[in-house]
């Protein structure tokens, strides 16, 4: 069986979307060390405490490759794109890092952005430029506008969750809307 290092956090990453980690934990430190060595992607998976000092991950996380590094004494700051979404199939701690076998999701349809999406076309083009906002499919801005969302943990879980673009993008609006942006 091959086991996958867990960086278990308290927010959601995306396929195809950036996040920016600061690494102090021991134990991450080593995991990312081995990532940077082997060239290996680990998950990411929002987490939920156990009570025992643990926590238990929720079963549907995102794939993280690291784009960037650097830090300074003894915090390591990484950029980490998201890769594909999995479905943990069995997890387990390993010493004090959580291992988990996963199963890979397969890629979402390629599907065009509908006409109603300009809002959130203006939106994608401020957090990556208005060339590549326009060029991208509804997959790709979903995932992207998901991460940057200002919404809980669990509403962005929901988000990753989904496996339809266009209901992905409507449900970024929904929450929108509700917010009032």
């Amino acid at each position: 069986m091959d086991w996958t290092p867990l960086f278990l956090l308290r927010t959601v990453l995306f396929p195809k979307a950036l996040l920016g980690l600061r690494v102090f934990e021991p134990r991450y430190l080593d995991m990312i060390s081995a990532s940077l060595r082997q060239g290996r992607d680990f998950g990411i998976c929002l987490s939920h405490p156990c009570g025992d000092g643990h926590a238990r991950p929720e079963p549907v996380g995102t794939l993280a490759r690291i784009v960037d590094w650097g830090g300074e004494a003894g915090v390591l700051q990484i950029q980490v794109q998201g890769q594909e979404r999995f479905t943990i199939q069995d997890w387990r701690y390993d010493g004090p890092l959580a291992v988990a076998v996963i199963h890979r999701w397969v890629a979402e349809p390629i599907v065009p952005m509908r006409r109603e999406s300009d809002v959130l076309l203006s939106i994608l083009g401020e957090l990556v430029g208005k060339d590549l906002a326009a060029e991208m499919d509804a997959s790709s801005a979903g995932m992207i506008l998901a991460q940057a969302l200002p919404a809980s943990p669990e509403e962005k879980q929901q988000l990753l969750l989904l496996q339809d673009p266009l209901e992905r993008l409507r449900r970024i609006m929904d929450l929108l809307n509700q917010r009032g942006a």
